[in-house]
This record gives structure tokens, sequence and C-alpha cells, in this order.
């Protein structure tokens, strides 16, 4: 019964794609989101016969799905900068363009000047095109049988696209803690990466560029802790693939080839060769649309950095609107793990991965739109959270052997949680303010989303007070279901744990 619950579910959702969603049929995101809930069940079913439970049986399947799951179930989008690539694979597979030419009415339209510019006679996009090329398969139904897309129906593409790449990079996380430490703590620390960082509140939730530059150095960091020629090539292809969907990237595409070419030569060529791919394929779009070996958004963007900002350095790591220690607490989780796989002589590239986070978050300091205008959180630092939950598998020996630290990491995991479905399922607190208003409200605490639950203007703001305050604490308490999960989840006696 449950593998023909997939079955129907997987019907639907193909006809969803082919007849353009509403007002014709069902959105697209509940239809994925019916045929993910059918395949957890089935993945449970079948496993549970056998006397095994689906996450440590079948982990990555089960992963995958359990975070499409929950990244599908706001049934919103949380869209802005996507909008570009929701529609790039229909010009690419239609029109054979990644210019927005053939759609000239739809890119010229009040409100896309920040979106799509004219540039040399051509109409294109102001973000990378990488994260539209990578969602091509997703169009290839929609492209062939929908002519004419509405703005739902992108959307709805656009966010299942985000939830299908950041779902697969949780996966690759996994895969890569699963060489460092037992199989249930790499399935504890891929959790906090996939539904306790910005993985869950933002990348997961529309095609922005976060999710494919996550995916790649996903990809690179799991191939650079492999041996053999294809895992040094592939390494170099996700670290580019993640320059390509983001240029702040780069700060780990650099430090991955740093380090190959300190520690490893042998393999420096071959990784080399893999990152030549998508860097040739996105200089020459360059080449193409701007003339010159530089995105023909560079001037928009250049214009954006000016001098070192020491407020901003400090409102990224504490601020209630942007701090990593408020959004991502488990950090300090991280730092510690990443403190220890620094000084490990068989992690030799953790240093250097460390490095390119903190360079990031430099980085940004010198922006003078550093707060990121209609976002959540630090999302610019989506990257660091991922090199972050990775670090924290080299913990496992000293907080399942203390109590008290396993409490503490239960706890922080489940914060983050809550913090992130927050970010998934409400308005983005300061969604409505200008970039000079977020400046001055950074260190507001009502901007912080817990705390905005309870405020006029916050997402819930419609249900009267007192029920509004009985509401938002219902909702905090929910942070005692994934604490119990993770606690039940690390004391559980396994063969699997390793000193």
């Amino acid at each position: 019964m449950s593998l023909f619950a997939v079955a129907a579910a997987g019907l639907l959702f193909a006809l969803s794609l082919a007849l353009g969603g509403p007002p014709r049929f069902l959105p697209p995101w509940t239809a994925l989101f019916m045929l993910s809930t059918a395949v957890l069940a089935h993945l449970r079913h079948m496993e549970r016969r056998a006397g095994r439970r689906a996450l440590d049986s079948r982990p990555d399947a089960t992963l995958f799905w359990l975070c499409m799951a929950f990244y599908l179930a706001s049934f919103r989008w949380h869209g802005g900068d996507d909008i570009p690539n929701s529609l790039l694979p229909y010009s690419i597979l239609r029109h054979g363009t990644l210019s927005f030419d053939p759609y000239r009415q739809w890119a010229t339209a009040p409100g896309m000047a920040d979106l799509i510019h004219d540039v040399r006679g051509r109409l294109v996009s102001m973000y990378p095109v990488a994260p539209a090329i990578l969602a091509l398969p997703l169009y290839l139904i929609p492209a062939a049988t929908v002519s004419a897309p509405s703005d739902v129906f992108l959307h709805n593409l656009s966010k299942i696209a985000g939830a299908l790449i950041t779902a697969a990079s949780v996966v690759l996380v996994r895969r890569t803690l699963a060489t460092r430490c037992s199989p249930s703590w790499a399935m504890a620390c891929a959790l906090l990466y996939g539904l306790g960082s910005y993985a869950y509140s933002v990348s997961s939730q529309a095609l922005y560029s976060h999710a494919p530059a996550l995916l790649g150095a996903a990809l690179g960091i799991y191939c650079l802790t492999r041996e053999g020629a294809a895992y040094s090539s592939a390494a170099g292809l996700g670290f580019a693939l993640a320059w390509a969907a983001r240029e702040d990237s780069l700060f780990y595409l650099a430090a991955a080839g740093l380090f190959l070419a300190a520690h490893r030569r042998d393999r420096l060529a071959v990784f080399l060769a893999g990152a030549a791919i998508p860097i040739l394929l996105n200089l020459a779009y360059w080449r193409r649309f701007s003339g010159g070996l530089r995105p023909p958004y560079y001037e928009l963007q250049a214009g954006l950095f000016g001098g070192f900002n020491a407020s901003a350095f400090i409102a990224m790591l504490a601020s209630p609107s942007r701090g990593m220690l408020l959004y991502f607490p488990a950090a300090v989780f991280g730092v510690w793990g990443g403190l220890k796989a620094c000084r490990d002589p068989r992690t030799r590239w953790a240093p250097y991965m460390a490095a390119a986070g903190v360079a990031l978050w430099v980085f940004y300091c010198f922006r003078s739109s550093w707060t990121g205008g209609t976002t959540f959180g630090m999302r610019y630092l989506a990257l660091p959270c991922l090199t972050l939950a990775v670090f924290a598998g080299e913990l496992e020996p000293e907080i399942r052997r203390s109590p008290r630290l396993t409490s503490a990491w239960a706890w922080t995991f489940a914060f983050c949680v809550l913090v992130h479905m927050a970010g998934a399922d409400f308005q983005w607190p300061g969604a409505r303010l200008t970039l000079e208003e977020q400046l001055a409200g950074v260190w507001s605490p009502r901007q912080f989303p817990l705390i905005q639950l309870f405020v006029d203007g916050g997402p819930i703001d419609a249900t009267p007070q007192p029920w509004r305050t009985l509401y938002g604490l219902a909702l905090l308490g929910l942070v005692a279901l994934p604490a119990a999960w993770m606690r039940r989840w690390l004391s559980t006696e396994r063969s699997d744990v390793r000193p």
C-alpha cells in the first residue's frame, strides 16, 4: 500500500509540472511534499518490517526525503532575488539563450529593474546564472508543456529547485562526516546543518545562489577527504561550482587549491582540471554578455564595497537581527571541533576551510549593504555554517561521554531548528525595511524571529492578544520535540559508536 502511495504521489507531481499548477491543478510544491512524505512512510514501513530503523539502514534516502518534507512544509515562497533564475531555464530550454530577450515584456515589467538589466543590448540577470543551469532537469516537463508559466508556478519551481539542491548537499555532508565519526553522530551533525542552519530557512526556500554554492562546497569537501583522481577532479568541480553560483565562494575554492598545493601536489593538476569546467563556462558567459571577463553585474556589485566596518563585524556575530551566535549558536561546537580538527594531521584541509569562513566574514564587513536587504539573519554566512557542522563531527567522543554536553548539544540543536523553522514558515523580520532602516535596527531585540512572534507587525500579529502570546509560547514550546529526539538518538546504545 505504501508503494502505491509513492507511485500515486509521483504521478500527481508529474501532472502538476505538466499542467502548470494552479488554477488548473495542484501546486507542484504540494504534490512534491506529498511524494516526500509518501517515500518516508514507505522507507519506514519497509525497514520496520526488517527490524531496522530507516535513518540507520537507509540513511541517505531517509535524510534526503526528510529534509524535503521539512523544506516544503511551509507551502510558501521566500523569494525575490531568485526571480530571474526561476524563468531562465525556460529561456535556455525553449529558446537556447541565457538572456531574457524572448521574455522582454516580463523582464521589463515594473519591479524588475533591480533584477534584470539591459547590458550591451541584451536583457540579462543581475545574479549568477549557475542556479538556473543546475535546475534545468526540473524544468524539462514544464518547458515542454507550459508555454506561459504564471508567477505562482515559477515560485513553485523555484522553491522546489532550491529544496532539491539543498537536500542533496545535506546528504553529502552526512557522507563526509561518516568517514570521521559514527553513523549516528554523522546523522546528528548533518541534521544540524540541514534543519538548524540557513540551509532550512533560506537556501531551500527559493532558487537563490546559496543552494548551488552549498551543494558545490559540500561536494568539494566530501571529495577532498577521499583519495583518487576521480575524487580530486570532483572536488575541483564542486568548489568551482560554488564559485560560479556565488562569487564570494572564491575563498573556499582558493582554500582547497592552497591546501593541495601545500600538502598534496600530486592531486592538484586533476583538481584544477575538474575546476576548469564550471570556471571556463562561467567566463564564457561573462565574455558573451558583458564583453569582458567580468560578470554583467560587475559595476553594480563593485559599487557596494568600501572600507572595513568594525560594527558590521561585531553585529554579524552577536546582533539580534544578524548575529551568528543567535541564529546558529551551534557555531560554538563547530569552532571547538574546528580547533580540534586544525590540530589533527589527518585533517590538514581543516585550517584552510576555517580560514575561508573567516575570510568570508571579513569580506562582508567591506560591503555597505552587508545587512543583505530582504533576508533572514546573516544568510551570507550559510557556507560557514556548513563547515562548522562538519567540524562539529570531531566532537563525538567529548559530547557522548558527558551527559551535560549531550544535553547542551541536544538543546542547542533544537533551538537552531526552531529559529530556522520560523524563518521557513513565517515572514522574515525586517522584510519591508529599507537598507537604512535595517542598519538602524540591527541591535533591536524585536528583529530576532522568536521575539518578533509576540510584537505588533510580527508574523502572527493578526492573532489578537492574549491569544497571540499563548500562540507564540506554544510555538516556542516546540523546541522540546527536537531536543527530546536528539537526546534519545544519542543515548540509545549503538554498536556504531566509535571511541
